[in-house]
C-alpha cells in the first residue's frame, strides 16, 4: 500500500472511531509497527492528527471528545518510550491465530486431492498452506510464506509465480504474475483481503495485489475469500473483487444483516466453521 493511501486510510479510521492505536493500524493495514509510527508522525507533521500514548486521535478542533480509555496524551508521559523494532512475520501471524487456523481448516476441508489451487498472500492463507502439507495437490502461489511451508512437502506440486519482489508482503507481483495466472486453470482460488464493505466490495491495501486477486478469480473454477470478522467492514484503498465474483466467504462470525443479504443475492455461500 502506497504511503498516501495509508495516510488517508488512517485518517478515515480516526473519523470513524475518534482514537486509533498503533496496533490497530498494524493489524488493519498489514504494515510493521515502525511503518505505522512513521505514518502517524507524518500525519502529525501535516496537522491532520494528534499523537496520544499508543496511537493517535483527531485534532481537538475537529473532535472535542475525550480519548478512548487508557489513551494518554503524550505530553503527560513522564518519559518517552524506547523505540520499537519492526515486527516480524511470525508476530503478525500470532494475532487472531486461533481464528485464522479455524478458517484455514475449514477451507482445507473443501479441497479434494488432485486439485490445483491458488493461495494468495496473507497470514490466513499461510495457515491454510500448513493444513495442506503432505496432500497430493498442485499449489500455485506468489507468496513466499506459502512456499516456505509447502517446499518441504514430499507430495504434490508447487508452482511459484515469478515477478517483482515485494519485501513488505514477501511475495511476487506485477504483470508477469498476472500473465502466468491467466495461462493456468485453477480449480480453487483462496484469497485474503483487507476488508469487505457493507456494499459487498472486497478491498485490498495494494493495487498490485488487487489485480492479482482479480486474475486468480478469473482463471479459477471457484473463488473463496478467507476473512476473520475484523475485516468487516475493514479498510483498503483498492477494489479487488465484487461479491458476484466470490463463490464462498469463510468467516468466523455471522455477517451484518445488509451484507448477508448481499451475499444471498449474489449466491455467495457464507461458511462459518
Amino acid at each position: 500500500m502506497i504511503r498516501v493511501a495509508r495516510l488517508d486510510a488512517i485518517e478515515s479510521m480516526l473519523h470513524e472511531q475518534k482514537v486509533v492505536s498503533t496496533h490497530e493500524i498494524v493489524d488493519i493495514l498489514g504494515v510493521s509497527g515502525a511503518t505505522a509510527r512513521r505514518d502517524l508522525d507524518d500525519l502529525v507533521a501535516e496537522g491532520r492528527v494528534e499523537r496520544v500514548h499508543g496511537g493517535a486521535r483527531l485534532p481537538e478542533h475537529e473532535d472535542e471528545e475525550d480519548p478512548a480509555p487508557g489513551a494518554v496524551p503524550e505530553e503527560t508521559l513522564p518519559a518517552a518510550e524506547p523505540p520499537e523494532v519492526d515486527e516480524l512475520f511470525h508476530e503478525v501471524l500470532a494475532r487472531n491465530s486461533a481464528v485464522k487456523r479455524t478458517l484455514a481448516r475449514a477451507a482445507a476441508a473443501l479441497v479434494a486431492d488432485g486439485e490445483t489451487l491458488f493461495l494468495d498472500v496473507g497470514t490466513t492463507t499461510y495457515e491454510l498452506a500448513g493444513c495442506l502439507v503432505g496432500r497430493p495437490l498442485t499449489v500455485v502461489t506468489n507468496s513466499l510464506g506459502v512456499v516456505d511451508v509447502l517446499s518441504a512437502s514430499q507430495r504434490g506440486n508447487l508452482v511459484v509465480l515469478g515477478g517483482e519482489y515485494n519485501r513488505e508482503y514477501r511475495c511476487t507481483q506485477g504483470r508477469s504474475v498476472q500473465q502466468e495466472l491467466r495461462e493456468l486453470h485453477i480449480d480453487r482460488a483462496f484469497l485474503g483481503c483487507a476488508g469487505i464493505t457493507d456494499l459487498g466490495v472486497v478491498r485490498d491495501n495494494d493495487a498490485r495485489q488487487a489485480v492479482i486477486k482479480q486474475a486468480a478469480a478469473e482463471c479459477s473454477g471457484e473463488t473463496t475469500v478467507l476473512a476473520d470478522s475484523s475485516k468487516i467492514p475493514g479498510i483498503g484503498a483498492y477494489t479487488a473483487l465484487e461479491l458476484a465474483s466470490v463463490n464462498r466467504l469463510v468467516i468466523d462470525r455471522p455477517l451484518p444483516t445488509a451484507l448477508a443479504r448481499l451475499c444471498a443475492a449474489a449466491s455467495t455461500e457464507v461458511l462459518i466453521p
